[in-house]
């Protein structure tokens, strides 16, 4: 045996064990058999020493944590030491399977058709965004099992625990609130009930698994197609499912029991024959074709069967009649092409402007299985929208039909239920528009599928049927297993194709992929020998860059009339408001206390003298509503402004020079969507010589590279990701670096160290920090996402309002910008996201440091009537908002008192969250010489192992004559 025994369960289990499951570090399989990382040695005693943990499961390759709860099961689970082996040379060969014809209509299957092919390939969607973990709850049920999901195939999943568990398949009952929406979220489903059930036939208990969504071993889908037609009608068609058996659900996969898969039988492929009549027609698989997903299949036919149509000139909905014997499925695919006013390419007015649009029409059929045999049909017709300029793809209209053993009832369906119907239909074609891979990719992007695009659609019923008895309701029609969105993908496709006359073969897509083959073609083949040195070109450019930058003046760009609003289309908007969002355009470009937002005139104080913001809205006199976009992406990447002029580094073109292509793009395109305001902001005011523009071409010589950002490739995905919008859109060092003499920012070890702003001191983003705790991963991601830490404090100053734009930021951005600036300069234990308690300061701090020495009676009688009932702890409940700890607070701890000083005197009126609560500000109510004697008390009561702040007077003072933030 490669481990120690199973571990014995402790008598007296509660009425509701708890688990969590340990994964090992490589899960493959090579579509014969696991050749993962195997269990060698396994320590589970520092784990059962935990209190709560009932015990370690151990099964082959499975191991899992029992515990009385969730929490102690997953603080248990780091606490198991084991050991994995990897597969040794050849065990990862996957072994020859012969080629098994599933279904053969007049055609032999060496007899390949010799016109029209394609070869076809299904990742699947990935599963939604947002939870990633699926709880799942498994219980005894006599002599047999109960497993409860939030999602999944009952029907398909119920007959494999059968075999896994050896019960007879009577004794195996499971539930489901709705069928899964993506190929994996019925992957989760099945991962998380074979092992749910699993651990409650050991325990003889009642269980709650939770595990983590999006785990697969499996190997994508290739379909290979082929046809040989006539003039009017396929003569001929076959399909081939080229595909390596796909990997067993966790629980079979991890304990060799892969073969109980294919014991159980379920999901046979010809619940899913393709519906078209053909002269010949063959259907073939490689690998295992039960296991082949219905999803996979019908994007390869619908995509092929739209191919053949546009081959031979026809219309695609007009060919699938005339190909169509079924009368119902025939009358769905009319009902749903006449409400969506379906026309051919030929008869439709061409593209107004520079978005491409084109739709799309797919069909399928199928019996779905549970809760009992039902046929379905499912017809859509999808719109999509491309942008050439930013790259964008983006569904802005569906019609979805869906019919169900002819059911009159389906016309009754309630307009409730039909909305939720209509929402899962977006989510599901949402998912098919993938994130652009890179840096610069936008995962959580709404406006992929707007809410409201989708609409459900049901043929009207045939009087003959209408009084039919033996209908199904309306929930055994839309949830018996998500046949209705199958053709989704196809449609997609078809559409995109119509639309750029790209096919794209390969789901999900992105618009990256289409830029690709638009790029591609229009490439002469004799350019396309020179790409190999591509390194010269872009040396060359690189060249050119900088030689320019030392113009003292370069010449206008010419104006252009503004913009349509309609000229871009949801998904570059959309795009482009993120990075506004993560640019934080607005706050420095807002003057303060109500000012129009984007319009300008925010003062920026900076030692050379104040510069106040630009006017970005469209207003084509005041703002940018005259820019082209070549205007555009000259000031953000170079400073230069439209007319020639070098801009202040103040607007931070350093950083936004790292942007990509399509994010800067998107950000003018969403610019140009905002309502235009006329508004002058005041004139810049510095001091000679820094008020003479040309100058500025010397200093961008000597502290500006434009160039885009460059992944790090020994780096993560998401370290990247951070790096991006952390160096690119978010320009973090504009303030949290030091500047030199020259007011350029420092690198090196300079770089993210701190700064300075509108007199706010930025405080360091390394491991420099002055904190005195460290900054964690989860407390820089809560701190950004809400503006609160309870290990550090509150937003403030200018820092509210850029968490207040972070956090409608998508959380995986805001969480990869947390991991960026986690690994700044910090050894790996400092990055780790262990907790660490705000406790009281430190007994052995000196006892007579200069901050005691100094008499801070004074200061605690004003905090004691002014501050503790919010910031003391332990002084009672809290009365609204949050209770920040002083213990823990960077400004009582930074090296002066500045930020501390501008907090007591204005408060924080607007903070980042309205739930963090307000402080009001003391400015009227303190004297100067209070608020010295306070700022005393804090330092010596919660800083007591730093000095004391000198010249705390004269930084009072001064503070005074600025404004609050």
């Amino acid at each position: 045996m490669p481990h120690a025994a199973e571990p014995i369960p402790v008598s007296g289990a509660p009425a509701l064990l708890h688990a969590r499951l340990i994964l090992p570090p490589a899960l493959d399989w090579n579509g014969e058999r696991y050749c993962g990382a195997r269990l060698q040695r396994i320590d589970a005693a520092a784990a059962l020493s935990r209190p709560g943990v009932r015990e370690v499961f151990v099964r082959q390759h499975l191991v899992a944590v029992i515990a009385e709860s969730d929490a102690a099961a997953r603080a248990a689970r780091p606490l198991v030491r084991i050991r994995w082996r990897r597969a040794s040379a050849g065990e990862d060969l996957p072994q020859q399977r012969q080629r098994k014809i599933l279904l053969q209509r007049g055609m032999r299957a060496d007899d390949a058709p010799d016109l029209v092919t394609a070869q076809y390939r299904w990742q699947g969607a990935p599963a939604a965004t947002g939870s990633t973990t699926l709880s799942i709850l498994a219980r005894p049920a006599g002599p047999g099992i109960q497993v409860d999901l939030p999602y999944g195939n009952p029907g398909q999943i119920a007959p494999a625990l059968a075999a896994l568990l050896q019960l007879p398949p009577e004794l195996v009952e499971v539930r489901s609130a709705r069928p899964p929406q993506s190929d994996q979220e019925a992957r989760d489903a099945a991962n998380g009930a074979g092992v749910a059930a699993l651990l409650t036939l050991h325990c003889k208990a009642a269980l709650s698994l939770v595990l983590e969504c999006g785990i697969d071993a499996g190997q994508p889908t290739l379909l290979q197609a082929g046809a040989r037609v006539d003039a009017e009608r396929l003569e001929r068609y076959t399909l081939n499912l080229a595909q390596a058996r796909p990997a067993p659900p966790l629980a079979w996969l991890l304990t060799g029991r892969a073969d109980a898969i294919e014991d159980a039988a379920i999901a046979p492929l010809d619940a899913l024959q393709p519906p078209y009549a053909w002269d010949a027609f063959e259907i073939s698989s490689s690998g295992d074709g039960a296991s082949t997903p219905a999803a996979a299949a019908v994007f390869a036919q619908e995509s092929f069967f739209d191919e053949v149509a546009r081959h031979g000139g026809h219309d695609p909905v007009a060919y699938r009649l005339a190909h169509l014997p079924d009368p119902t499925g025939a009358r769905l695919v009319r009902s749903v092409s006449q409400a969506a006013a379906w026309q051919a390419r030929a008869a439709r007015a061409a593209d107004p402007g520079p978005v491409m649009h084109g739709r799309g029409f797919a069909y399928a059929s199928t019996i779905e299985q549970a809760p009992q045999p039902v046929q379905s049909w499912s017809a859509w017709v999808a719109e999509v929208a491309y942008d050439p300029a930013s790259g964008e793809l983006s569904v802005t209209r569906a019609i979805a039909g869906h019919d169900a053993q002819d059911a009159a009832a389906h016309a009754a369906l309630p307009p409730a239920a039909r909305g939720a119907l209509d929402e899962q239909a977006r989510q599901a074609m949402a998912r098919l528009i993938a994130p652009d891979a890179g840096v610069d990719g936008w995962s959580d992007n709404e406006a992929r599928v707007p809410p409201g695009a989708i609409t459900t659609h049901s043929p009207p019923v045939p009087d003959q049927l209408k009084d039919a008895s033996s209908l199904p309701s309306p929930e055994v029609q839309l949830k018996a297993g998500g046949a209705f969105t199958l053709p989704a993908a196809a449609a997609v496709a078809n559409a995109i194709f119509d639309a750029t006359g790209v096919r794209l073969r390969e789901a999900p897509f992105s618009g990256a992929q289409i830029k690709l083959a638009l790029a591609e073609r229009a490439t002469p083949p004799a350019k396309r020998r020179w790409r190999t040195a591509g390194w010269l070109g872009g040396a060359a450019a690189a060249l050119g860059a900088t030689l320019s930058l030392a113009l003292p003046w370069r010449p206008a760009i010419a104006p252009i009339a503004p913009p349509d609003a309609n000229l871009y289309s949801a998904a570059t908007i959309e795009r482009g408001r993120l990075v506004a969002l993560a640019g934080d355009c607005m706050v420095c470009h807002t003057a303060p206390d109500g000012g129009i937002p984007n319009a300008g005139g925010h003062a920026l104080d900076t030692p050379f003298g104040t510069i106040y913001t630009t006017n970005i809205t469209p207003d084509p006199k005041t703002g940018i509503g005259n820019w082209s976009y070549a205007a555009f992406e000259r000031a953000m990447r170079e400073g230069v402004h439209r007319d020639g002029r070098n801009l202040y580094p103040a607007f931070p073109y350093t950083a936004y020079a790292k942007m990509t292509e399509p994010d800067m793009q998107a950000l003018y395109a969403y610019l140009m969507a905002q309502p235009a305001v006329e508004s002058q902001p005041p004139e810049s005011s510095l001091r000679f010589p820094f008020n003479l523009r040309p100058l500025l071409s010397g200093w961008k010589v000597l502290f500006h590279q434009p160039e885009v950002y460059r992944p790090d490739p020994d780096r993560s995905v998401l370290w990247n990701r951070g790096a991006y919008l952390v160096e690119g859109a978010g320009h973090c060092a504009a303030c949290h670096s030091p500047r030199n003499a020259l007011g350029a920012e420092k690198k090196g070890l300079h770089h993210l160290s701190g700064g300075v702003v509108d007199g706010w001191e930025a405080p360091s983003l390394t491991a420099s920090s002055k904190s005195p705790q460290p900054w964690t991963e989860d407390e820089l991601f809560a701190y950004l996402r809400t503006g609160f830490s309870a290990r550090h404090g509150v937003a403030a100053g200018p820092m509210a309002p850029v968490v207040s734009e972070l956090a409608q930021l998508p959380a995986e951005d805001v969480r990869a910008i947390a991991h960026y600036i986690a690994s700044l300069g910090r050894p790996p234990a400092a990055t780790a996201t262990a907790a660490v308690t705000a406790g009281p300061a430190p007994a052995s701090a000196p006892a007579a440091s200069a901050a005691q020495a100094i008499d801070t009676a004074s200061g605690k009688r004003l905090f004691t009537g002014a501050c503790a009932a919010c910031h003391m702890e332990g002084s009672g409940p809290t009365l609204f908002g949050v209770r920040p700890s002083l213990k823990v607070n960077t400004n009582v701890h930074a090296d002066t008192p500045d930020n501390l000083v501008k907090v007591i005197l204005h408060g924080i009126p607007e903070p980042a969250n309205a739930d963090l609560g307000y402080m009001p500000g003391f400015a009227n109510s303190f004297s100067d010489a209070q608020v010295r004697d306070l700022l005393h008390y804090l330092r010596a009561t919660f800083a007591p192992d730093k000095p004391a702040w000198t010249d705390v007077e004269a930084r009072i003072a001064a503070a005074r004559r600025q404004p609050g933030h």
